[in-house]
């Protein structure tokens, strides 16, 4: 099974992190997220949810859609399947065949 999470952007991932995506327990959890990015030191995320527990619990809205940073050293886990990453290839390949 070959699985890169540069293979898996803009498909939904499950995340067992950081407490920034909680509603502020010290407890990790799980959340499922669309990864939007993809650098050395971690990703970016969207998630709605997780920006609405933000912007409560510090009471501030983003104007617009935003993306979260997660380092990969607050990130326990990663869960994606490797059929994400094979229609990602697949998406693409399309999108270049149709060029």
């Amino acid at each position: 099974m070959d699985i890169q999470l540069s293979k898996l952007i803009r498909r939904k991932v499950v995340v067992l992190g950081p407490a920034i995506l909680d509603s502020g327990s010290k407890d990790q959890k799980l959340e499922t997220v669309t990864l939007v990015g993809v650098e050395p030191s971690g990703i970016w995320i969207e998630s709605e949810e997780a920006l609405n527990r933000l912007a409560d619990r510090f009471r501030v809205k983003p104007a617009a859609a935003a993306a979260l940073f997660i380092p990969f050293t607050q990130i326990t886990s990663i869960l994606a399947s490797a059929d994400s990453a094979t229609a990602s290839t697949d998406d693409t390949d399309s999108v270049e065949r149709a060029a």
